[in-house]
């Protein structure tokens, strides 16, 4: 043991870091090795400790039954002698009473006081054999006298049973006429319309108990009590404790809870309580044995195993670290090579073994150059990719809206609308300057309303008073950047496709922005002739990238704008489309939000 106590010593577990590869090995080592003999000398401590118990409970259970057992002898005898209670003289003698016949009821009190006598001297322990009438006149071994049946609990209790419940009583254990301490057990007496007259009773001394009882014993101390059904100890091996309350004993303030049958339970200090039902007279026979006696003998195993346990904890522990150290030394070498390779994709990992972690490394240099060369090729391929695709569809926006504007403006010259076209111009300007955007994909939101109100300017101002339009968004998000020209088209589909088809004026879009759940929401709304649903799912489907050639071409200007967004985003962002014929069309554009200072537009252009 010293010698252990000196290697555990030298252990520097404080140093040992638990996110170290040697430190899981070691303590899984250790949990592996010793969790199992923990638990099988737990287990085992367990198994033997319930067989015992299960021994003690099996030989309480013998000795509570057989207590049982004798009780129940002794009271099937006098259910025998209960079952002369419908004898021909004690039926007259009620019947003659219960109708006041005291003249023709003398010959039988006679015959009956005999009858009960002999029925006394069957047992020694009898006190008393009685009679007792339905009005209260009782008949007994000492002579004939008026009960109140109202004060007797065994009267009361039979007398609310049926003629079906023709089955034993018991009341007690309580004081006699004479004062001496009696259980009473008895059986109603019916008639022959099974018409309750009155009750046969005998009080038994409560020294049988103590006869059937007392040469019991559980073990070198422990004994058996009886208790009623008030908690009230009615035999104890000490006279002392006889009459005192259950919970003086025990400390357990009730015993309702005890489930009827057997059962046993750890009581306060050394103590095992066995309990078993008597249900004849809802008492219960209790066995207290003493818990020391039954895991004396467990106390030298449990010494022995855990001198075993704790030196094993100390030998595996010392071998745990010479093999995770063993082990893990050509790990920790390939450790800090690949730490270099993370700073430097160029440096290679010293390949020293031709085991697997020789192995892992060869793989590693592999990677290495694999990556390298695929990094190459990314940020060539990405870069050519999203340059293209990004001005190849800004390209395609601009040529609509261009020739239309300067149609425009060559028709307000030839009419020498000077101001108009100044005004037209400026707005123009301003058009193309947010388009430009210094080369930038992403501006503010505030940009792009401001971008697609000087294009409404233009278009209505071509178009007249056919429509009105309203820009409604947030003030909250219009510092907040976006992928630019993407209103725009909406709003141009809206007029040539919604508005312009109206019969006569009254045509309005609504153009509205909001945040919600994490992203920035767009609508443009209008009140034109609408689609069918038809139309509508072939539109969403070309969105979906679930079309032709054809729908691309025929929806150009959504599919661009849908196209551009995914590209920017993601595929979860983009652009839908509800209408509803002769009702109007709503497209809906779905964003992340972002700051005013987007690392995505940053990271995007960087490529």
């Amino acid at each position: 043991m010293k010698l252990i106590s000196s290697s555990l010593r030298q252990i520097k577990i404080p140093q040992v870091k638990l996110n170290s590869l040697r430190s899981k090995f070691i303590l899984s080592f250790i949990v592996l090795s010793i969790v199992p003999m923990i638990l099988l000398a737990f287990f085992s401590y367990r198994i033997y400790l319930g067989i015992l118990q299960s021994n003690v409970q099996s030989y309480s259970s013998e000795v509570l039954d057989r207590v049982e057992r004798n009780m129940g002898i002794y009271l099937s005898d006098l259910e025998r002698v209960l079952d002369l209670r419908n004898d021909y003289y004690n039926v007259q003698f009620i019947k003659l009473s219960l109708a006041g016949d005291i003249e023709g009821n003398t010959k039988f009190t006679s015959r009956l006081w005999e009858n009960l006598n002999s029925y006394k001297q069957l047992k020694t322990d009898l006190r008393d054999v009685a009679i007792t009438t339905l009005d209260g006149v009782t008949v007994s071994c000492y002579g004939v006298f008026h009960t109140d049946v109202s004060q007797n609990e065994l009267f009361q209790t039979l007398i609310n049973r049926t003629a079906k419940e023709d089955t034993l009583a018991i009341w007690g254990p309580h004081p006699d006429w004479l004062g001496g301490r009696v259980f009473t057990v008895g059986k109603a007496i019916r008639g022959d319309y099974d018409n309750f007259l009155g009750i046969m009773s005998i009080d038994v001394d409560v020294e049988l108990l103590d006869q059937i009882c007392k040469n019991i014993h559980l073990g070198k101390t422990g004994y058996v009590m009886l208790v009623d059904d008030s908690g009230q100890i009615i035999y104890h091996p000490k006279p002392e404790m006889v009459g005192k309350s259950l919970s003086f004993l025990i400390g357990k303030p009730t015993f309702k809870e005890w489930k009827q049958g057997f059962d046993t339970m750890l009581g306060p200090g050394n103590q095992v309580i066995t309990v078993k039902t008597f249900t004849p007279a809802n008492w219960e026979i209790i066995g207290l044995s003493n818990k020391v006696e039954l895991t004396g003998e467990m106390q030298k195993i449990t010494s022995l195993s855990l001198i075993i346990i704790f030196g094993t904890i100390a030998a595996l522990t010392l071998v745990a670290v010479f093999l995770a150290g063993l082990l893990t030394k050509p790990l920790k070498e390939l450790q800090h090579s690949m730490g270099q390779a993370s700073e430097n994709l160029n440096t290679n990992v010293e390949i020293r073994t031709n085991d697997e972690i020789g192995q892992l490394g060869d793989s590693f240099n592999q990677m290495l150059r694999r990556i390298r060369e695929l990094m190459e090729q990314s940020l060539l391929e990405q870069k050519k990719l999203r340059r293209t695709e990004m001005i190849a569809l800004q390209e395609q926006i601009k040529p609509h809206f261009i020739y239309n504007t300067l149609d425009l403006i060559i028709g307000l010259l030839e009419t020498n609308k000077n101001e108009e076209v100044i005004n037209m111009v400026e707005a123009l300007g301003a058009f193309f300057r947010i388009s430009l955007s210094h080369g930038q994909e992403f501006i503010s939101i505030r940009e792009e309303a401001e971008h697609v109100r000087n294009y409404l300017y233009i278009q209505r101002f071509r178009h007249g008073d056919k429509y009105d339009y309203t820009i409604d968004i947030q003030e909250e998000i219009l510092d907040n950047k976006t992928l630019k020209l993407i209103l725009q088209p909406l709003v141009e589909n809206a007029i040539y496709h919604g508005v312009q088809e109206l019969e006569g004026p009254g045509g309005l879009i609504i153009i509205k922005g909001y945040s919600m759940d994490g992203q920035v929401h767009f609508e443009v709304i209008d009140n034109g002739k609408g689609m069918s649903q038809t139309l509508v799912a072939e539109i969403n489907c070309c969105l979906r990238g679930v079309s032709t050639v054809e729908s691309g071409k025929k929806f150009f200007g959504l599919h661009n704008v849908h196209e551009r967004i995914g590209l920017a985003f993601g595929k979860e962002y983009g652009v839908t489309i509800e209408s509803k014929l002769d009702v109007g069309t709503t497209v809906m554009i779905n964003l992340p939000l972002m700051g005013t200072q987007n690392d995505f537009a940053t990271n995007f252009h960087s490529i």
